[in-house]
Order: C-alpha cells, then sequence, then structure tokens
C-alpha cells in the first residue's frame, strides 16, 4: 500500500516536472525577446534588476523550499538567460562569477632596467627566516625524499602547532598557504548563488574566491577610518549568507578588530553562517585587546581561525598556513583539501620556524622600531600615515600624490603597492623592510617634489 502511495505521488511529481520545463521553454522564448531590445550583448547583465527580482520572490514565497534555495535557483536561472542572450550555448563558456575575476598579481617584484630593487610591495619578512633552517636543508636527504610523497595531512607539524598553542591538532588543517585554508572554507560551504561577505578593502583574494565558487559578494561598509561596524556587518546578511571572511588585522587598511568586538559579532551572527577569522599579521599585533588565541573557536563552533608562516615566519615562498576550528566544521574542511597539499619541506620548515620564537620576537620588535621611525620621518615630508596593525605602513593622501609617491620610488628601484585594484586610488602600502632599506626610501621620497 505504502508503495503504491509513492508511486502515485511520483507520477504527481513527474507532471508538475513537465509542467515546470514548459514553463521555463516560455520564459527562454521572452528571455530571446528582451536581449534583442538591449544595446550590445555586453552589457546584458543587470544585477540591480536581479536583486530586486530575487526579492520579490524571497517575500512572495508561499513553499516549503528554503528562502536560501529559492535564491539559488533564480541565480541559475538569470546565467542561464544570460547565456542565452549572448547565444552561448555552443561556447566554451565559465559560469559568469569567473568571467568577472580579475586576476589577482600581488606585489610587482621588478622595474625594467633596475637591478638592487627593493621590494616593499607585498609584505613579506625582509629579515627572513630563523638561521635554523640553514641547518635543517640537508640538500641530499631532500633529493632522496623529492621522489616520496609527503605526509600526506602533515600530522608532525599539526602535532606541534597543536601542542605550541595548546589546542587539538585533529581540528588543524593545513593549506598551501593560508588562501587555500580561505578556499577551503568557500569550496565547503558555498554553493553557485550563495553569497559571502567580506569588507568593502578587505583581502583581494576574498572577492576572487567569492568568485570561484560562484557565490554573490556583499561588501560590508567601513567608516572614513576605515573601521567595521558590527551593523554593517549584520546588515549585509540575508538569507543567501553562508561565509563572512574578516582579516584580523586588515590588509591592506591595517585596522584590527578586538576580541570583545568579535564575541559580540558572533553572538548576533546565525549558527549557520561560517565566520572567518584571517590572521595572517596576527604575531604583529600589540594592542592589548587583541586575541592571539584560540578559545573563540570552542565557544562558536562556526568560527574558522587561519594563520600562515608567510609573514612573520618568513616562509612565502614554501607556501604554508593553517587554520583552526571546530570538530565538525575541521571534518568538513579536510573533505575538500586535496592530499599532499603541502610538501615534505614546506612541513619541516614550519617547524623548525615554529620553534626558534626568540627570533619572531627578535622580527616583531624590529618592525615596531622601524615602522616608528619610517612614519615619523613620512610626516616629516607632509606624507600622511594611518595607524596599522601589521609589517606595513598605510598612506592616505590624494590620487595624484598616491602616483607620484609610486612612480618616483620605482624610479629608484624602490617597489611599493599602490591600492587601485582595492578601490583605494588615493592610498598606498608600504611593507616595513630593515631600517637600511627604509631609510633608503625616505632619502629619495625627499627628493620629490609634489
Amino acid at each position: 500500500m505504502k508503495n503504491k502511495k509513492l508511486v502515485n505521488l511520483r507520477k504527481k511529481i513527474n507532471l508538475l516536472d513537465d509542467g515546470i520545463l514548459d514553463l521555463l521553454r516560455q520564459r527562454a522564448e521572452i528571455v530571446k525577446n528582451i536581449g534583442k531590445y538591449k544595446n550590445s550583448k555586453k552589457n546584458i547583465i543587470d544585477l540591480k534588476r536581479e536583486e530586486k527580482v530575487i526579492e520579490r520572490l524571497i517575500s512572495n514565497n508561499k513553499t516549503k523550499y528554503s528562502k536560501d534555495s529559492i535564491v539559488r535557483i533564480w541565480r541559475e536561472l538569470f546565467q542561464a538567460s544570460t547565456n542565452l542572450q549572448k547565444d552561448d550555448d555552443k561556447k566554451i563558456n565559465t559560469k559568469r562569477s569567473i568571467n568577472n575575476i580579475k586576476i589577482y598579481k600581488g606585489g610587482k617584484s621588478s622595474v625594467a632596467g633596475k637591478k638592487n630593487i627593493i621590494k616593499l610591495s607585498s609584505n613579506e619578512n625582509s629579515y627572513g627566516p630563523t638561521q635554523n633552517l640553514k641547518k635543517l636543508v640537508d640538500k641530499k636527504k631532500f633529493y632522496l625524499n623529492s621522489k616520496r610523497y609527503p605526509d600526506i595531512d602533515g600530522i608532525e607539524l599539526r602535532k606541534f602547532i597543536g601542542k605550541f598553542y595548546n589546542i587539538d591538532f585533529t581540528r588543524i588543517v593545513l593549506g598551501c598557504g593560508s588562501d587555500e585554508n580561505l578556499l577551503f572554507a568557500a569550496l565547503a560551504f558555498c554553493q553557485d548563488g550563495d553569497e559571502i561577505i567580506h569588507s568593502e578593502h578587505g583581502f583581494e583574494m576574498y572577492s576572487i574566491i567569492s568568485k570561484i565558487v560562484g557565490a554573490t559578494i556583499k561588501n560590508a561598509k567601513e567608516d572614513k577610518d576605515y573601521n567595521l561596524s558590527i551593523n554593517s556587518i549584520c546588515n549585509s546578511i540575508t538569507v543567501a549568507t553562508k561565509l563572512i571572511y574578516l582579516a584580523n588585522p586588515n590588509n591592506p587598511t591595517g585596522t584590527y578588530l578586538s576580541k570583545d568586538f568579535i564575541i559580540n559579532l558572533m553572538k548576533k551572527i546565525p549558527n549557520n553562517i561560517i565566520v572567518v577569522l584571517d590572521g595572517a599579521y596576527a604575531e604583529y599585533v600589540m594592542q592589548p585587546d587583541y586575541d592571539k588565541g584560540f578559545s573563540l573557536v570552542d565557544k562558536f563552533h562556526n568560527l574558522i581561525i587561519t594563520r600562515t608562516f608567510s609573514k612573520v615566519y618568513g616562509l612565502a615562498g614554501l607556501r604554508i598556513g593553517w587554520c583552526y576550528s571546530s570538530k565538525k566544521v575541521a571534518k568538513i574542511l579536510n573533505k575538500v583539501k586535496g592530499p599532499f597539499n603541502t610538501t615534505s619541506i614546506a612541513q619541516e620548515m614550519a617547524i623548525s620556524a615554529l620553534k626558534d620564537q626568540k627570533h619572531i620576537k627578535k622580527i616583531v620588535q624590529l618592525n615596531l622600531e622601524v615602522k616608528t621611525w619610517f612614519e615619523k620621518e613620512l610626516h616629516k615630508l607632509n606624507i600622511n600615515t594611518k595607524k596599522t596593525e601589521g609589517n606595513f605602513s598605510f598612506i592616505k593622501t590624494t590620487k595624484d600624490k598616491a602616483r607620484k609617491i609610486a612612480n618616483h620610488l620605482a624610479s629608484s628601484g624602490i617597489i611599493v603597492r599602490q591600492l587601485d585594484s582595492y578601490n583605494l586610488p588615493n592610498c598606498l602600502r608600504i611593507t616595513i623592510g630593515t631600517k637600511k632599506e627604509m631609510k633608503r626610501t625616505i632619502d629619495q621620497l625627499k627628493n620629490l617634489k609634489c
């Protein structure tokens, strides 16, 4: 009897599916006609109209399907409609979010015709890693081991990190740089049509990752000093929000979020939304209300905290980072992590770098001293900086002056980061290098005529 009822219900669904297909056929014909009246095939997408349609559908939704499912279904329809109007069905194509990606270029590393470059564009550690790595590098050993895969999940490194920070190593996930951990989060928790929130001047990779997974980006607005408020984040949340990226401290603006801010924020965010706290520059922060620990992960099971060995540890070229989360979230992240995603040499060198905390304290102190000196010298030249947490200075000026400063320094073989791609064309980010490097930078700026 139960099987007969099931068969009858499925027959009803088949009839409804056929009806939906017929409605989609009618919709497609109208979409094609609409395309004829648009100015060009390059300006087909009208995101404002799409958002209005979605708002109307959500408010009119009387089905038992979740509201975020309705959003995803219609965003898929919007993409299909775009392809119809472009006649792209028979062409090699990808989802439109990927078509909109501007490839991440990072800080420049060379200037044509210039040697002995001072690279202050990528926030690398100019002092380099611990000298202990020289003892570790046994060319014969690494040569012989290169034919073997690395430890599949970096168990020794994870255990060492766990012991160092007094956290559960089974909840640590290694990444090829912390960028990969950021990607894991989006791959694991977002589908096409979902939404990801990040600050309007957050790390450039957040928007790129969002587009890779087909998510729609929502920017949380900052105040005039580039600070986020809890309201600006919460007001950006919709039924389709699945993930929030927060750099702490933020790159490139150097702002940070206090422990109390994060606690109050997490209390207001729904438990089904994953929050990623990107702590790439955590070791450099000197503020007493900043939390360098991981205890909040135990309090909020939808929280992921990332770290990297690329910055203060000086291992940028080895590409290794990690994240910490609840058991449930870590298990999900491990499902999207590829096997052998970090190399044997990177794992071993990360352990060696983590052991030498005397070197790390020295780097942090040097960064503070040189940064303080450098910014005082900039102010003498009427170049204003904003207080930052991290190993970089943030200059806010005019668009014209920012360009003149960057070009003048480049002509002298000194590369800084212009922030046009962050929609901050009037700002510059300058990595704090050695005292010698920063002195040369100041000497060249003294010759600048603005």
